[in-house]
């Protein structure tokens, strides 16, 4: 199926938005792009959901009532499928994803997972709706990936950028292995401090992962010039940040769901961090997006 890309422009924010896994391409404001523009040596996306699984599931499988279902895929399956642009008003996109044969093989649950883009001045809302359409619980897990590029030149390096938090923290971060999975236990990362400065090296041992961070909100900036981009991520239990080895974007990622620690026993309703949507419910949650130049 061909991967049409849908333009919405609003005011001075012009968004590109992708059918296949409803990824958002492009956010410009006053023509000013911040997101990462996929170059394949470094990273071939830009903003993939992660959906019904956040990372790496433990020897890609899993069991639920007594079947196992397989799974080899990192961060569920949504990003790669092609999404239905449902709803199209002056400022916003919405699209839809709904559970079908084959993900119903291994993943045993009917969902209906919507994405909508909204432009609000110079922001832009990105809301995730899962709906359960099962007579039964539904367990799952959310994630966002989204990429934001990282001016680099002879002015500007890599390690003029720095992520500001909101607040001061305190924070370890999980130690992963070197297939996605997370160890039982954390490293020293930030010590009352709200900076986690980006070098070339930072990323070396994959995504840095907080648990309890007290900030909603995180910041790119960098000491050069005056661009920045924040997004907002109330309620997000975990959040991430990653990129390829001196690449040059950082992901911030805001996630309900981790991958599986290494002695992760496999059931799926004991999966941490796991959520769990009662039959007839919706779930909900946002991110806010701004760009500044």
């Amino acid at each position: 199926m061909e991967n049409t890309i849908n333009t919405l422009k609003y005011g001075n924010v012009e968004i590109s938005v992708a059918d296949r896994g409803a990824e958002l391409r492009s956010y410009k404001v006053d023509g000013e792009e911040f997101m990462w523009d996929r170059k394949p040596e470094f990273w071939a996306a830009s903003s993939p959901v992660l959906f019904p699984f956040v990372g790496s599931i433990k020897n890609g499988a899993y069991s639920y009532n007594g079947k196992e279902y397989k799974i080899s895929t990192r961060h569920g399956f949504a990003r790669t499928e092609d999404f239905e642009l449902v709803e199209k008003t002056e400022n916003s996109l919405k699209f839809r994803f709904s559970s079908n044969k084959e993900t119903l093989e291994k993943y045993p649950f009917e969902f209906e997972l919507f994405i909508t883009y909204t432009i609000a001045g110079n922001t832009l809302e990105i809301g995730y709706n899962v709906v359960n359409k099962n007579d039964s619980d539904m367990y799952f897990s959310l994630g966002t990936h989204p990429a934001f590029a990282l001016d680099v030149n002879d002015d500007i390096k890599l390690s003029d950028y720095y992520l500001e938090f909101e607040k001061n923290e305190t924070s370890q971060k999980y130690k992963l292995t070197d297939n996605g999975l997370v160890f039982d236990e954390k490293a020293d990362c930030l010590n009352n401090e709200n900076k986690l400065q980006i070098t070339e090296t930072v990323f070396d041992d994959d995504a840095i992962v907080f648990d309890d961070l007290k900030s909603e909100k995180v910041t790119i900036k960098n000491s050069k010039n005056s661009k920045e981009l924040s997004v907002e991520y109330k309620g997000f239990p975990y959040i991430a940040f990653w990129s390829k080895p001196k690449a040059p974007y950082v992901c911030i990622e805001p996630w309900y769901g981790i991958s599986d620690f290494e002695n992760a026993s496999g059931k799926l309703e004991e999966k941490t961090g796991i959520l769990k949507l009662e039959k007839d419910c919706e779930f909900f949650a946002k991110l806010i997006v701004k760009g500044k130049k």
